[in-house]
């Protein structure tokens, strides 16, 4: 009788997801989509001059009109009609704070370590420490696991944890946290490990939620 191997371990590493490359690939596309829409940083006086990575990334952080479909999606991803979105995506977040948490990441030309509790909304004040927003709330709960009347409006929850209700704020510092990590991966700057990888992981399933791919 011919001999049956058991191959399912083999199969399994090969199909876990590797999530770097497609990061990557799908930055490029953010990239690309804002230097289009922005095409107004392009200095007027010298069209050949376009405007730097920076300058579209405080652009695309402070639009908060429906021109920005980025910011149009996180708000309906976050704050909906769709349940089931809602759920995928706030899930999504919780799991990144927590991966932030475990990797430890530190930028190199930032004071503070990638976290929830350390948003940079503003990057012209990134080397004040006092300038880092922490997102996380700690509301108030009842007996029932319900949040006391006086905090529900100022808290949004993901899955256990809650975030304060300032979406302005938190859009502006997921986008320059993810854009800060995917600078620490084009230059080499985060390690091949599970930590890490669960932080980008949760970065791409974000940033394709925002994307609306």
């Amino acid at each position: 009788m011919p001999v049956i191997n058991n191959y399912r371990e083999a199969w399994l590493a090969k199909a876990n997801i590797d999530y770097f490359a497609p990061f990557i690939s799908l930055w490029l596309a953010c990239n690309s989509w804002y230097r289009s829409h922005y095409s107004d940083l392009t200095a007027s006086n010298n069209p050949e001059k376009e405007g730097t990575d920076r300058d579209f990334i405080n652009k695309l952080k402070t639009d908060f009109t429906r021109r920005n479909h980025l910011y149009k999606n996180f708000e309906d991803a976050l704050l909906g009609s769709d349940e089931k979105k809602k759920v995928s995506f706030k899930t999504n977040m919780e799991l990144l704070l927590f991966s932030l948490n475990r990797a430890e990441l530190q930028p190199e030309r930032l004071v503070q370590k990638c976290s929830f509790e350390y948003f940079l909304t503003d990057y012209s004040l990134k080397d004040n420490p006092q300038s880092y927003v922490n997102i996380i709330a700690t509301p108030r709960i009842n007996k029932d696991n319900t949040v006391h009347k006086d905090d529900a409006e100022n808290v949004i929850k993901l899955d256990t944890k809650y975030i304060v209700n300032d979406i302005k704020i938190v859009f502006a510092g997921l986008i320059e946290l993810i854009y800060q990590i995917r600078n620490m991966v084009i230059h080499g700057h985060v390690k091949p490990e599970k930590d890490e990888h669960d932080v980008i992981k949760y970065c791409y399933l974000i940033l394709n939620d925002m994307m609306g791919a």
